[in-house]
């Protein structure tokens, strides 16, 4: 699954070597921005949460020097959106359903990457993954995975 999604962000996104400015691609940013919200769904800035992010799009991305510039705009534009919507349009339009899947994932694992999932967290994942039109049964099914990967 993972690799889905890796395959589909390298073949779409240019390179660090190409430019040195952030890209604006509109799937990237909406996939950070959904991190980034779901970091802040508990009402508080965790270190565990942004590192697990900044992780998770080093290796997404294949360009660990853009992270920051990303992470920078994305809670930027987390500031001003007015609904999820917003974010979750584009990645309905860009993604297919296995790399949704991976979306999903990735939202998991950060939730989980302080030990837990607030309440705040699993309802803002559960509603990311209604909007993206993913399946209850995969839903829990992702969650037990990370889960048992983090918390074996």
């Amino acid at each position: 699954m993972i690799a889905g999604l890796r395959k589909w962000v390298s073949t779409n996104l240019k390179t660090a070597s190409e430019s040195h400015s952030l890209p604006r691609n509109d799937v990237e940013l909406a996939l950070a921005a959904l991190l980034v919200e779901l970091a802040r769904a508990d009402f508080v800035e965790n270190p565990e949460e942004f590192a697990e992010i900044r992780d998770l799009l080093a290796r997404y991305l294949q360009a660990p020097e853009r992270v920051d510039a990303l992470l920078n705009e994305a809670a930027h534009r987390a500031d001003r959106a007015v609904s999820l919507h917003e974010f979750t349009r584009q990645l309905n339009l860009e993604l297919s359903e296995p790399q949704k899947l991976e979306v999903v994932e990735m939202l998991w694992r950060v939730s989980l990457a302080d030990g837990r999932i607030d309440a705040h967290e699993g309802h803002l994942v559960r509603k990311v993954a209604g909007l993206l039109h993913v399946r209850e049964r995969d839903l829990v099914r992702l969650r037990i995975r990370v889960q048992e990967e983090i918390q074996p």
